[in-house]
């Protein structure tokens, strides 16, 4: 069956739709999150009170982005919110596999989308590092380079983490969000939550 390739601007405002899904989300994991680091900076000390809230800050977020595309993509058959919303849908490229994802290529998918952006953050808050430097800057080369091909129509508009987990973001059906079936799929577990 042909698939047609998602336009870069509707890839972009779906991934800005995500973004501001997963800082909800982030917020709502930091509610209970925020004790459990007051609790420890008691424990070991107030001189660590900035790392143990950027850790949390972090642990928080990339828990949230799990849960939205990771998670999100696998039950709702390639979609996140943003995707959903906006009408395009994450695939395997072989034309022989079924049109679904895996969740070993949803995750690589995630960690090379998600990287880049840790990356800066941690060279940005330790700016004598030149190590972090370099890998800040290498990281965000990838990230250009994804924004690049998505513009590019040859090859199907694949990025590099289509490109590495075989995946490519098709033109789909447009989906209404229901929000608590929808923040239930981001978790975890065995529990298929898929929509049909």
């Amino acid at each position: 069956m042909p698939y047609l390739s998602a336009p870069f601007w509707r890839r972009l405002a779906a991934r800005l739709i995500d973004f501001a899904v997963c800082l909800a989300l982030t917020f709502l994991l930091a509610v209970p999150a925020t004790p459990l680091v007051l609790i420890a900076e008691a424990v070991i000390g107030s001189e660590y009170e900035n790392t143990l809230f950027d850790v949390a800050a972090w642990a928080c977020y990339f828990t949230a982005y799990i849960g939205l595309e990771v998670f999100m993509l696998l039950r709702r058959d390639g979609q996140t919110i943003g995707k959903g919303l906006l009408g395009v849908r994450v695939i395997p490229t072989d034309p022989w596999a079924r049109p679904r994802l895996d969740l070993r290529p949803a995750a690589v998918r995630m960690l090379i989308i998600f990287l880049p952006f840790f990356f800066i953050s941690v060279s940005g808050s330790n700016p004598e590092s030149t190590a972090l430097d370099i890998v800040a800057m290498t990281a965000f080369g990838t990230f250009l380079a994804s924004c690049v091909l998505a513009l590019v129509p040859a090859n199907s508009r694949r990025t590099i983490h289509d490109l590495v987990t075989g995946t490519r973001v098709i033109r789909a059906p447009k989906r209404k969000v229901e929000l608590k079936k929808d923040l239930m799929m981001a978790l975890p577990g065995r529990i298929d939550l898929a929509k049909h």
